[in-house]
């Protein structure tokens, strides 16, 4: 499950809880007020095992209080948020790219690394985390490298040794279609993202799966057939570790 989802079952189950919680407390000072009105007491005789009977009478207060109680409970329910705990930048990092390899493995993608692919026919889709070279210790910057590869054009044109093996996982590099994430943005720049201490993961996290969702996977449907693809030049990655 990954943190979108995970956000929205939490969320699902705040804003029960909240519901259920207000229901009764309206309930509760409904009772409360039908008691005070009609100056209603509600008494009743307990029996308890160890002791003589005794009687006890219940006024409008007691519901009226109940009523209040379960109102708090409520609002703090309401109120409260999931936090994460603490995170130094490298723990920050490992966390977005472990929860970005999850959203993509729910996608049927395989992984190795922080290289994912999936076969679909005759057509293999390639996503890659890439880091900036220029990382400093303060801040690091990654974006995600597309590709669109097939054993015949590989062979064709990536095949510079001329061994006539496929590669069996192959990586973005392999790929004779290649594409940033955000030359598919409407801004066409070439996005990145950042991670730094005051980073919540969580917003840039929706913020990823946002764009895998909207941009990268509708990227790799334009290719369903060898016929589709035109071989490209990605300069990016050219010398590029994956």
């Amino acid at each position: 499950m990954n943190l979108t989802e995970m956000n929205d079952r939490s969320n699902r189950f705040q804003r029960q809880g909240f519901i259920i919680l207000m229901i009764c407390s309206a309930i509760m000072l409904g009772i409360g007020l039908h008691m005070f009105v009609n100056n209603y007491s509600s008494t009743s005789i307990v029996t308890p095992r160890y002791h003589s009977p005794t009687e006890q009478t219940i006024t409008w207060h007691a519901p009226i209080f109940g009523s209040v109680l379960l109102l708090i409970l409520a609002l703090f329910i309401k109120l409260d948020k999931p936090k994460l705990p603490k995170m130094d930048l490298n723990e920050k990092r490992k966390f977005v790219y472990d929860q970005i390899a999850d959203f993509l493995q729910e996608k049927d993608f395989g992984k190795r690394g922080y290289n994912f692919f999936k076969k679909s026919g005759m057509v293999g889709c390639c996503i890659s985390i890439h880091n900036d070279k220029s990382n400093d210790s303060g801040q690091i910057r990654f974006t995600l490298n597309l590709g669109i590869f097939t054993d015949r054009l590989w062979l064709e044109h990536k095949d510079l040794k001329k061994t006539g093996v496929v590669p069996k996982f192959p990586k973005v590099s392999d790929c004779v279609v290649s594409e940033r994430i955000g030359n598919l943005l409407t801004t066409k720049d070439d996005k990145r993202y950042y991670i730094a201490s005051d980073t919540n993961v969580m917003k840039l996290l929706n913020e990823i799966e946002c764009d895998i969702t909207e941009y990268a996977l509708p990227f790799f449907t334009r290719y369903n057939g060898e016929s589709e693809i035109v071989p490209n030049q990605f300069v990016y990655l050219k010398g590029c570790k994956q």
